[in-house]
C-alpha cells in the first residue's frame, strides 16, 4: 500500500464509519465492489485547491524564472518561449484532481450529524445504514488495490504555509469541514496523469506529442471488495430508522448474505434501543 508522507497519526484500533443508504449497501453486497468517486465530482468545490501562500509563491516564481517553475513539476528544463507556466500549472493541478478517485469514511464515535448529512432513504433525512470497522481492518481489506489511506488534515487556506507534498491537495480540507473527521481512501491513476503531462508539456517529451488531451476517466470506479469477507465490519441501522425501515433493511441483507445480516445492529443513538429517563 502506498504511503502518504504527511499522514496524520491515527491508531489502527480507531473505529471508522461509512454512512450511506440501504441501496448502496445492497449494491456492495451484490457486486462485491466498492465505489470510488472522481474528486472533481465531490460537492466541495475546493477539492484539490492550494493555500493562498502557495499561490503567491508560485506567482513570484513564474514572474522571475520559467525554468524554475518547470523544475517544480519534475520536468527536464528546456526553454520554450510559448510556455505559459501559470496556465500550465493550473491545468496540471486540475489534471491531478481528475486522475484521483476516493471514498470517504469518518473516524471516532458515532456522529448524529453525519447521519443527517449523508443519509436519506425516502423522505426521511438521516435514515440509512453505516458500515463500521476499525481503521486497521479497513486498510487490510483494500491492501491489494494500492490505495492511499489517510485521515484528512483541516486548516485555513488564506493563512499558513504552502503545501510541501504533491498529495497534500487530496488530504487537506477547510476547517469548516472538521466535523466530518474524514478518513479518505484514494486511488491515483499515475498512468493517466502521465498522459496529461505529455499533452500539457509537449516541448519536454521525446517523439510526437499528443495533440488532444487523454479521455476523461469515468466519474466512478469500482474496486473488488467483499463486505461478507471484510473482518470485523458491522452494519449499523440509523437512529432515524423506523421499525418498518429496519425490518426492510434486515430482510434485504438477509436475502443476499445471511452472515452479514447477523452483524447488523441498531444505532446507539436510537430512542428505540435504550429507555429514556426523564
Amino acid at each position: 500500500m502506498p504511503a502518504y508522507k504527511n499522514r496524520p497519526p491515527l491508531s489502527s484500533d480507531t473505529q471508522v464509519w461509512h454512512y450511506t443508504s440501504l441501496p448502496a449497501v445492497v449494491a456492495i453486497l451484490k457486486s462485491g465492489k466498492l465505489r470510488l468517486t472522481r474528486l472533481d465530482a465531490f460537492p466541495d468545490p475546493f477539492e484539490g485547491s492550494i493555500p493562498k501562500k502557495q499561490y503567491e509563491d508560485q506567482q513570484t516564481i513564474f514572474m522571475s524564472n520559467n525554468d524554475t517553475a518547470v523544475q517544480m513539476l519534475g520536468m527536464p528544463v528546456r526553454r520554450s518561449p510559448n510556455l505559459d507556466p501559470w496556465t500550465k500549472m493550473t491545468q496540471n493541478r486540475q489534471a491531478r484532481i481528475r486522475c484521483a478517485h476516493a471514498i470517504c469514511w469518518t473516524h471516532g464515535d458515532e456522529s448524529e450529524a453525519m447521519w443527517r448529512l449523508y443519509c436519506r432513504d425516502g423522505r426521511t433525512q438521516g435514515q440509512g445504514l453505516a458500515l463500521r470497522m476499525t481503521l486497521g481492518k479497513l486498510e487490510a481489506s483494500v491492501t491489494r488495490h494500492d490505495l492511499y489511506v489517510s485521515p484528512i488534515w483541516y486548516r485555513y487556506y488564506h493563512v499558513g504555509a504552502a503545501f510541501d507534498n504533491d498529495l497534500d491537495p487530496f488530504f487537506y480540507k477547510r476547517r469548516g469541514f472538521v466535523h466530518e473527521r474524514e478518513v479518505r481512501l484514494l486511488k491515483f491513476d499515475e498512468e493517466h496523469y502521465s498522459a496529461h503531462l505529455k499533452y500539457l508539456y509537449p516541448d519536454y517529451i521525446s517523439g510526437d506529442p499528443p495533440t488532444v488531451p487523454p479521455t476523461e476517466l469515468k466519474k466512478h470506479i469500482k474496486l473488488d471488495w467483499s463486505l461478507s469477507d471484510a473482518i470485523g465490519v458491522v452494519i449499523v441501522v440509523s437512529p432515524y430508522a423506523s421499525d418498518a425501515y429496519e425490518s426492510k433493511a434486515r430482510e434485504a441483507i438477509e436475502a443476499i448474505a445471511p452472515a452479514v445480516a447477523a452483524r447488523m445492529e441498531l444505532s446507539e443513538l436510537s430512542e428505540r434501543r435504550y429507555k429514556r429517563y426523564l
